[in-house]
């Protein structure tokens, strides 16, 4: 074989290693690789700069949390979603030195203009004492993975925290205990079938003494193959699961081919898809949701399957594949077929095709474990 055909065929499988997450050798669901491009729609907003951004009420900067004596100089409160507490509006605030609230700012009709009763006039000055909101530095994560799933966030590779997405698939979890600086965080979740999503990651400076949002956080559906090596024409069964009541989006990346189905009430959706326009050899599927007319999800994990009869069992092939029979498939099996490339070795012929070829890379990257 030429170098040519060895350094492009090399740097093929690089590119496809850096776009894959590796293959696990679990083979029905035996892919590990990421998403194309993650995120696709999270938004970051920083309560506490007075810009008043997507998802904000309001912004005070450095008043947020503030109490204030009337409407008309009323603040927001600290996670920029509303007002903070003010004379007038109908909750009595003890701790604002309030004696009653009638949820207006007219005096006459038994509580004055400064929250005092009639009987007890407001002190000068306007009456009641400061009292500094609390601000702390904090994260707010929030978004969408599984009904009922657990949600893994991890900051800086280790694992912080956990929460619960409700019937909806929403989550939003706050993060506080944290130092300001630049972090990465991941978000990862299990689907009620037990397989994992990909690990959603986002890199982003977290400002002291305001809250830092990050929203839009949607975690691709789930993927799973009810078998991965099927005969031509055989009825491919790609599942998952995602957001309820959504458009799911499935890939054949191998024969750019697209279909959508539609997810059920528990966010469960099922693609029977007929292999039989589908050459013989190796192919990858992967998946995305449609939320609404505007936002999407990124796709999840890509999974490979294979047409065509094997001369023996799958879990054989991948116990072959691991020519150096160290428990891995990884670069060492790879560089080890590659310097049998174009020959009729049978130790490195996978398929038993004759020939040590592209059909026989492919089945090395279905056993793939790195």
């Amino acid at each position: 074989m030429s170098n040519k055909i060895l350094v492009k065929l090399y740097n093929w499988f690089l590119v496809i290693i850096l776009g894959l997450s590796l293959i696990s050798s679990n083979l029905l669901i035996y892919s590990k690789v990421e998403a194309d491009t993650i995120p696709t729609s999270a938004t970051i907003t920083l309560c506490g700069d007075r810009i008043i951004q997507t998802g904000e009420f309001c912004d005070d900067g450095t008043d947020n949390g503030r109490y204030a004596y009337n409407m008309a100089d009323r603040f927001c409160n600290l996670n920029c979603s509303g007002w903070a507490p003010y004379c007038g509006d109908g909750i009595l605030q003890v701790i604002y030195n309030e004696e009653c609230d009638d949820g207006n700012n007219i005096s006459g009709d038994g509580c004055d203009a400064v929250c005092k009763t009639e009987q007890s006039p407001p002190s000068s000055g306007g009456g009641g004492v400061y009292v500094p909101p609390s601000v702390q530095t904090k994260v707010v994560l929030d978004g969408k993975a599984y009904p009922g799933s657990k949600i893994h966030i991890l900051k800086d590779g280790q694992e912080i925290t956990t929460t619960k997405a409700d019937s909806n698939a929403s989550f939003n979890k706050g993060i506080t205990k944290i130092n300001p600086g630049i972090y990465t965080f991941g978000i990862w979740a299990e689907d009620k079938n037990g397989i994992k999503s990909i690990t959603y990651t986002l890199t982003f400076r977290v400002t002291a003494d305001a809250i830092t949002t990050v929203s839009g956080i949607f975690l691709p559906p789930t993927i799973g193959l009810d078998q991965n090596v099927l005969e031509q024409g055989e009825i491919l069964n790609i599942f998952g699961q995602t957001v309820p009541n959504v458009e799911v989006e499935v890939q054949i990346m191998s024969s750019e081919i697209n279909e959508k189905v539609q997810s059920d009430e528990i966010g469960a959706w099922l693609l029977p898809f007929n292999t039989q326009y589908l050459e013989k050899g190796s192919h990858t599927t992967k998946a995305q949701f449609q939320f609404n007319s505007k936002e999407k999800s990124g796709f999840g994990r890509i999974l490979n399957f294979y047409i065509g009869e094997m001369p023996i069992s799958s879990e054989e092939v991948c116990l072959w594949a691991d020519f150096n029979q160290d428990g891995k498939v990884n670069l060492v099996d790879f560089s080890m077929l590659l310097c049998w490339w174009e020959t009729d070795n049978p130790q490195y012929d996978l398929n038993q095709n004759g020939i040590v070829d592209l059909p026989d890379f492919s089945i090395l990257l279905c056993c793939w474990t790195g």
